[in-house]
């Protein structure tokens, strides 16, 4: 059997197709499930989601900044603000909607180990993130390189094109009145399962950035508007829902590894 990470999946907000492939394509299982199997687990929980009531569209409670961690929050900004990196918020993020319907819990214990003081806030806001090497091989005309996660681009810096990473650091945006979780899916759910299993905890809320765009998905002008419904909806996705044995499914996924595939061509244009 291949190499397996333990997850969650929110199936019952997922379209069915979409639901079917995570179960019989991406979840590993002693007896894989057939397709009318998934259909059928997929139905259970579509249903336990349409048996709740209609949710209230207000923003997470927002908390001041403990002086403790200003430095921190002033060090970010001074890094990043500008028109995308908005400002620092520190909010109650069990009521965030969320588009991803997945986590890794594997990766988020590793997070886990990080919470407390200043050290969760380096981990939700940091300036940097670490580079690593990354092996490149060329194999029938691609370009093949191995990435330590899903979250580079291929771009244009100022030296010529790059493989750059995406900001390590969580964040949220505002989609009509509602604050989304947009990117550290793993941190916010490490922390708000801390939080479950120590609820007197003195850390009661995180650190996050306020940014000025949208997931490319969650667009009007995006061609699938499924997504963008759900989570305007009478009953969004919340990050709280993770931790809901009724409405998560725990599953075991497929580990992946990642590569950036890199395909070069050269046209001959017409001078004009």
């Amino acid at each position: 059997m291949p190499p397996t990470v333990d997850g969650f999946l929110l199936l019952g907000w997922m379209e069915k197709d979409e639901a079917v492939r995570w179960l019989t394509k991406e979840c590993q299982f002693e007896d894989p499930l057939s397709e009318n199997e998934a259909v059928k687990k997929w139905l259970q929980y579509r249903d336990a989601v349409a048996a709740l009531p209609e949710r209230s569209p207000e923003p997470p409670k927002r908390e001041s900044i403990p002086s403790s961690l200003k430095s921190i929050t002033a060090g970010f900004l001074t890094k990043l603000r500008g028109p995308e990196v908005l400002d620092v918020l520190n909010i109650h993020p069990m009521d965030l909607r969320v588009y991803q319907l997945y986590v890794v819990a594997d990766r988020a214990n590793h997070h886990a180990k990080q919470l407390g003081g200043k050290e969760w806030a380096h981990c939700c806001l940091p300036v940097e993130r670490p580079t690593t090497q990354m092996p490149v091989r060329s194999e029938n005309g691609t370009i093949k390189v191995n990435i330590p996660h899903a979250e580079h681009l291929f771009t244009l810096g100022p030296q010529g094109f790059v493989i750059q990473q995406g900001g390590g650091f969580v964040s949220v945006c505002d989609l009509q009145g509602r604050m989304l979780l947009k990117a550290g899916y793993h941190r916010s759910f490490a922390f708000c399962r801390s939080l479950k299993k120590e609820p007197e905890a003195k850390e009661k809320s995180l650190l996050v950035a306020l940014t000025n765009s949208l997931p490319l998905q969650l667009s009007p002008d995006f061609p699938m508007q499924g997504l963008r419904t759900m989570v305007l909806g009478s009953r969004p996705p919340l990050l709280s829902d993770f931790l809901d044995e009724s409405l998560a499914m725990p599953v075991k996924l497929r580990k992946k590894r990642y590569e950036m595939h890199i395909n070069v061509q050269v046209v001959p244009i017409d001078e004009t």
